[in-house]
């Protein structure tokens, strides 16, 4: 729903978080395989000395090696691969799709690309935990995922696999296949391992069966798609009595490029449970009209259009979303109203 720019999300200034990432973070962290193919190949190659490392085999080229064995992977390192981006993981998933469950080279990707609860806890959440402070969910706008100290620094996020790493194993460390989410999104209930590249029967069909990822350069789902109010034939000039009389629904214009991204994440219907938001701003546009709104004005000496956002808490086209929950909702229901 929202826009990922990482850069808003650092710290502080760094030079290269996707290099940090690389090697302090993944490269120097990998865990040896467990597998007995893998186990061998790694015992064969430091018998044959096929590496210049007379102390210890580098884990990392041994990846390289096992990975360039398979067609697939001929022209792909796994830089190319941790570091794809958003723009290009698609590239990687036309070119590789899927890999049978029983077959070796899936053993051997779930060995190389290794995300273990104690791995991603220590190590990958670590890193985005250190490295920025996410505010809200980017998938939904409903929940923070702040971090806090309690009494060492604790996320609030989780780093969803927007790209499932059960079907697709070797997307499991790309950075840019990892996005803070929070825990419902993430959820069984909601995302869960849902194929947001292909079709998934879980899902439904749609005419555009990949969904777009958050940190995409083109990724516009705020431009595209937005909250509409609906209400009951009951209600005439907005003369709304209860919440139940009104429905909130996100609707894209022009394009269904999002279609399916709104019925992975479940967005229509778990905002309804949030209608009350809207009501409120529609008493609110009842109780202060503009005449009431500049006797207000006249009272107190603050400018109308402040005390209308006040009232209203009103959002800048410009604003960032990111900020505050429920922000986009805000927004577009103001636009909806009038009141802006």
């Amino acid at each position: 729903m929202i826009k990922l720019d990482y850069k808003k999300y650092l710290k502080s200034e760094v030079s290269n978080f996707e290099r940090r990432y690389i090697r302090k973070i993944i490269l120097n962290k990998f865990e040896k395989p467990k597998s007995n193919s893998t186990n061998k190949t790694l015992q064969q190659l430091e018998k044959e000395k096929q590496f210049d490392n007379r102390k210890k085999i580098s884990i990392l080229r041994v990846y390289s090696y096992l990975l360039k064995k398979n067609d697939k992977f001929k022209e792909i390192s796994l830089e190319d691969i941790i570091l794809a981006k958003p723009e290009n993981l698609t590239d990687l998933l036309n070119k590789i799709k899927t890999i049978d469950k029983n077959h070796e080279l899936y053993t051997t990707l779930t060995d190389i690309f290794k995300y273990t609860d104690k791995f991603q806890d220590k190590v990958i959440t670590k890193f985005f935990t250190n490295n920025f402070n996410f505010t809200t969910c980017l998938y939904c706008n409903k929940d923070f995922i702040i971090n806090f100290n309690a009494p060492k620094k604790t996320s609030t996020f989780q780093l969803d696999h927007f790209y499932d790493k059960g079907k697709y194993p070797y997307l499991a460390l790309s950075f840019y296949n990892l996005i803070p989410s929070c825990s419902t999104c993430n959820s069984s209930k909601v995302k869960g391992s849902k194929d947001c590249f292909k079709h998934d029967s879980k899902v439904g069909e749609f005419e555009n069966e990949t969904c777009k990822i958050p940190n995409h350069e083109k990724f516009d789902f705020d431009q595209k798609v937005k909250f509409k109010l609906f209400m009951t034939e009951s209600c005439k000039d907005l003369n709304i009595k209860n919440k139940e009389n009104i429905d909130i629904k996100l609707k894209e214009n022009y394009s269904n490029e999002y279609e399916k991204y709104i019925e992975v994440f479940k967005l229509n219907e778990r905002y309804q449970a949030h209608k009350d938001i809207v009501f409120e701003m529609i008493k609110n546009a009842e109780l202060y009209p503009e005449s009431r709104l500049k006797e207000l004005q006249e009272l107190t000496g603050i400018p109308y259009q402040e005390i209308k956002k006040d009232i209203f808490n009103l959002i800048e086209d410009d604003a960032d979303l990111s900020k505050e929950p429920f922000s986009k909702l805000k927004r577009d229901m103001a636009k909806e109203l009038g009141l802006t």
